[in-house]
């Protein structure tokens, strides 16, 4: 049998029979080819078993632009003790400290590394550099210079955990191709044919007169790593479908608001703490508020309780903090917006599952951009213990069944509750969802008679709690691309 090769697929015929074995990034480089032309010839030729192919993946390090301005002379703790050598230096001054390039943030952080790293001394409050720190920091650089040259790092030779901490270098896998030369074939080269059919052949109207290449259909493509759901992605429309098998309706909204509909319209004062710039995300422009009776009766409830009987927040309520647009930070506000739009307001479930926004530190449980599942039930004789069994019926559909309940304080509803769960990573319990009645005050102005239950529940709190990660492994910079391949959890719904 006589095998039709191109010009690329003879020269890499050739060249693989010479070498025997042969590493792809080494066949690319000598045979100085598109990389695209090598790879369909060796596809080619592996379908034909002429070649095997052999991957190995491997766990190397890369140097990151952090690591990069380190090998230039930038670290932080090398300014930081050069800086103690020429000056005495107290640690008490560190607050007040000024050098130059250095925020206060990073002398702080240069003194945390230094210590850290026995790159200083404290006596009697003095901070002094050890007489080695340079030849310390050389070390450092050196390490980095050889992930940067060589890509790889021998992990069991040097404790890179610091590198990692400090961002100086970021984790890789490492993906390495080997082919094999399995038997000599008699091959004749046609170049004539032509590889692809496209647009402007189709267009021409004489590809029938052309010579394609033969594909072999018959022949299995090797498998591929496909596209799939992210974890958090897939909880969400977990949620979704346990809401909907127990009898829920879903509702959405906007994620700018006026600050009426998540704050205001629920009874939260306007002198809350939540509502200052160190919680919230306000734009600096205003919105338009919902129909005059609705706001009459909002105003009336906030300055003296309305027909509750509650006292209110005792204040002259005002439109203009009303409308001052933020980005909505829960969930509540849909619901509220569902209050005002519902026909029958004796009985009804709905809920809310999106993105809310709220001015927080990032750390290994919080974001400033996060996920909220809000539902709410109306009915005349339920309370409490119904939303008590709701939530661990709901919880332990997700998968979560070892929760226990604490009160707490809302300023829209009495009683409230928070549910935890525990979180085994870290050997503690978690809160992941806020929940409670909604008092008269909050129900009055939309006419609502019945008894409203209602929770929010945090999704990333909920991702990990079954998948026992920080949310940097599960949404962040610290999440491994092989466990998103391959993540399991044990409740089959997910």
């Amino acid at each position: 049998m006589v095998v039709a090769f191109t010009k690329i697929d003879k020269d890499v015929y050739e060249y693989i029979s010479k070498k025997k074995n042969v590493d792809f990034n080494l066949l690319i480089t000598d045979l100085n080819l598109d990389s695209d032309s090598i790879r369909r010839s060796i596809e080619f030729l592996k379908s034909e078993e002429i070649i095997s192919e052999d991957i190995k993946k491997t766990d190397g390090y890369e140097i990151s632009s952090l690591g990069e301005d380190a090998i230039i002379g930038n670290l932080l703790e090398d300014a930081f003790c050069k800086y103690l050598a020429d000056n005495e230096i107290l640690v008490s001054d560190l607050k007040n400290l000024k050098i130059n390039n250095l925020s206060n943030e990073d002398i702080s952080l240069a003194f945390g590394i230094a210590k850290r790293n026995n790159l200083i001394t404290i006596e009697n409050g003095l901070i002094r550099p050890t007489s080695d720190y340079k030849s310390k920091i050389n070390n450092t650089i050196d390490i980095l210079k050889k992930i940067k040259f060589n890509l790889s790092a021998d992990p069991n030779s040097v404790d890179l955990s610091e590198f990692l901490k400090r961002k100086l270098i970021v984790k890789k896998q490492i993906i390495q191709k080997t082919y094999s030369f399995l038997k000599e074939i008699n091959y004749k080269i046609d170049d004539d044919y032509i590889l692809e059919l496209t647009p402007s052949i189709i267009k021409s109207k004489n590809f029938s007169d052309l010579k394609f290449k033969e594909y072999d259909v018959a022949i299995l493509p090797s498998p591929k790593e496909i596209g799939r759901y992210h974890p958090l992605r897939e909880i969400i429309n977990t949620i979704k479908q346990i809401y909907m098998e127990m009898g829920f309706l879903e509702v959405r909204g906007p994620y700018v608001e006026t600050s009426f509909w998540p704050m205001d319209s629920m009874f939260i004062s306007q002198d809350h703490p939540m509502r200052d710039v160190q919680d919230t995300f306000y734009l600096p422009i205003s919105g338009d508020l919902p129909d005059k009776r609705l706001i009459k009766r909002i105003s009336e409830m906030h300055n003296n309780g309305g027909k509750t009987g509650s006292m209110g927040h005792r204040y002259v309520w005002k439109e203009d903090i009303a409308a001052q647009l933020v980005l909505r930070p829960h969930t509540t506000a849909v619901t509220y917006r569902t209050f005002h739009s519902l026909e029958n307001k004796n009985e009804a479930k709905y809920f809310c599952v999106g993105k809310v926004f709220r001015n927080e530190t990032s750390n290994s449980s919080h974001l400033p951009e996060f996920h909220q599942a809000e539902g709410f039930v109306i009915g005349k004789d339920i309370g409490l213990a119904e939303l008590m069994g709701f939530i661990t019926e709901f919880s332990s559909r997700l998968g979560l069944k070892k929760i226990k309940f604490k009160p707490t304080f809302n300023p829209y509803t009495e009683p409230s509750v928070e549910a935890f769960a525990y979180y085994e990573n870290e050997k503690r319990w978690m809160e992941f969802i806020n929940a409670g009645v909604f008092r008269r005050e909050a129900l009055e102005p939309y006419k609502i008679k019945n008894n409203v239950i209602a929770w929010g529940l945090g999704v990333e709190r909920v991702a990990m709690l079954l998948h026992q990660k920080s949310i940097k492994e599960i949404y962040g910079d610290e999440c491994n691309l092989d466990w998103l391949r391959t993540y399991r959890i044990a409740n089959k719904k997910l």
